[in-house]
């Protein structure tokens, strides 16, 4: 009689243990099995919206493995995953799929940069002092420069990421570009305390003097175009 009690507590439980920067309307279900027909989250201040949150728990699995299977929708962005989170706090994310307009972020954050992200990940291992380990695709799609004269189309890129903080490499990001008339090459890389951004930039948008002048205070100039070399403390 205990043990199905305890299956039936109602996802509403689940309010009472959010963080104040998570919302969840509409609940039903409940805790191991159940969804919120609205969601959203607070960064800086700024609403970031999730939509229709759906999840299942497995309470057999708590502890170890990846109990935890999350989708969310909100219009085309889109976010699933299976996690889990080990004795030591590492969050392990798995199967990871993500989809999102860079509008999103820009509505977070200053980014002069449209189009659609999206992504695939085996795995993921978040610590408390950050990402520790990623292997996975980031593709950025239909890429334009937001610019006050009009928008300047660039092209669609995969970033190939694999590797951990604590490596001598770090996480590392291979910008490939598919097509476009922006040629980016060259790694990101995040290390557990340190970033590192190495690109090299090519093709007639680079050439652009006026695109040139945009990106100045970031890229210096080159006979093909512009190479883009940053690194510093986290």
């Amino acid at each position: 009689m205990l043990l199905f009690m305890l299956f039936q507590i109602p996802a509403r439980v689940l309010t009472a243990f959010l963080p104040a920067t998570l919302t969840l309307s509409g609940l039903s279900g409940t805790v191991w099995s159940g969804q919120a027909v609205r969601a959203w989250a607070m960064i800086d201040g700024q609403p970031l919206m999730l939509g229709r949150v759906q999840w299942q728990l497995q309470p057999w699995r708590l502890g170890w493995g990846s109990p935890l299977t999350l989708t969310s929708e909100w219009g085309d962005q889109i976010f699933s995953s299976r996690l889990g989170v080990g004795l030591s706090g590492l969050t392990v994310l798995r199967d990871v799929s993500v989809n999102l307009d860079t509008s999103v972020l820009s509505a977070i954050f200053p980014l002069y940069l449209g189009g659609t992200l999206s992504g695939s990940f085996d795995r993921i291992e978040v610590e408390q002092a950050g990402l520790r380990q990623a292997q996975g695709t980031v593709y950025l799609q239909n890429a334009i420069w937001t610019a006050n004269s009009g928008n300047i189309p660039l092209g669609d890129y995969r970033i190939d990421v694999a590797g951990k903080a604590v490596s001598a490499d770090g996480i590392v990001g291979e910008v490939v570009t598919e097509n476009g008339a922006l040629v980016m090459s060259g790694d990101l890389s995040l290390f557990t305390d340190a970033y590192a951004v190495k690109l090299s930039a090519g093709g007639p948008v680079a050439r652009d003097d006026g695109f040139r002048r945009a990106v100045s205070i970031l890229a210096t100039p080159t006979a093909e175009g512009f190479d883009i070399v940053l690194q510093g403390q986290l």
